[in-house]
C-alpha cells in the first residue's frame, strides 16, 4: 500500500518541488496539454491539485474563470501569489474527492498528476463527483495527464490509471476525444455529448 505523500512538507521545503518551471518534461507536458484542448475558449475551468499554480495561470488565457484547488495550504498560498492580479482566477484549499463550491459550472476539468495518489475508493468517488459537477454544463471536457510510470508513493501507474478512467467514463457516457501516449506521460481527454448531459 502506497504511503500518502507529504505534499505540504514538500512545498515548505521547495516552492517548486516537481520542477514545473525548470524541467523540460513539465514544460513540454503543459504545452501538449494546452494543444490537446478541444476549444479555443472555455467558461469555467477547474484545476484540482493546482500545486504551484502554473497550469491555472496558463488556463487563465483560455478561460473566463479558473478555479485552482489543492489540499496543501502551502501550495494554495504559492498559487495565489502566482495568479495575483488575475481577478478571474481563484485558488481554494480543497482535498479530493470533495469538489469546491467555487468549481460549480465547470465545463473543463484538468486532472494533472493527482489521481494516482488516491486509493481506489477515492478515485471512484472523485470521478463520480466530477461527472455530477459537469453534467449540467453547456459542454463538458475532462482531461487527465499523468506520468506514465508508477511513482513509489502512488497506488498505480499513469498508464494503468488512464485505462481505469477510460472504463469508468465510458460507463457514464463520456466519449474519448484525444489520446497522447508519450514516453513519459499519458494524456487523454473525454467529452460528454449534449444528450448524455441531460440524461
Amino acid at each position: 500500500m502506497a504511503e500518502a505523500p507529504a505534499f505540504d512538507a514538500w512545498y515548505r521545503d521547495d516552492p517548486d518541488p516537481f520542477g514545473v518551471r525548470t524541467r523540460w518534461y513539465e514544460r513540454r507536458k503543459l504545452a501538449v496539454l494546452l494543444a490537446a484542448l478541444q476549444h479555443p475558449r472555455y467558461g469555467t475551468a477547474w484545476d484540482p491539485a493546482c500545486g504551484t499554480g502554473d497550469l491555472a495561470l496558463a488556463l487563465a488565457d483560455r478561460c473566463d474563470r479558473v478555479v485552482g484547488s489543492d489540499l496543501s495550504a502551502r501550495a494554495v498560498g504559492l498559487s495565489r501569489a502566482l495568479v495575483a492580479g488575475r481577478a478571474h482566477v481563484e485558488v481554494v484549499e480543497n482535498a479530493l474527492p470533495d469538489v469546491p463550491a467555487a468549481a460549480s459550472g465547470a465545463e473543463l476539468v484538468v486532472l494533472s498528476e493527482v489521481l494516482y495518489y488516491l486509493p481506489a475508493p477515492a478515485r471512484a468517488a472523485t470521478i463520480g463527483r466530477i461527472d455530477d459537477l459537469m453534467r449540467p454544463a453547456g459542454r463538458a471536457e475532462l482531461v487527465s495527464v499523468h506520468w506514465r510510470h508508477h511513482p513509489h508513493d502512488a497506488h498505480l501507474s499513469g498508464a494503468d490509471l488512464t485505462t481505469e478512467l477510460d472504463a469508468r467514463l465510458a460507463g457514464r457516457g463520456w466519449t474519448p476525444a484525444v489520446r497522447h501516449d508519450d514516453t513519459d506521460f499519458v494524456l487523454a481527454t473525454w467529452t460528454l455529448a449534449p444528450s448524455e448531459r441531460q440524461s
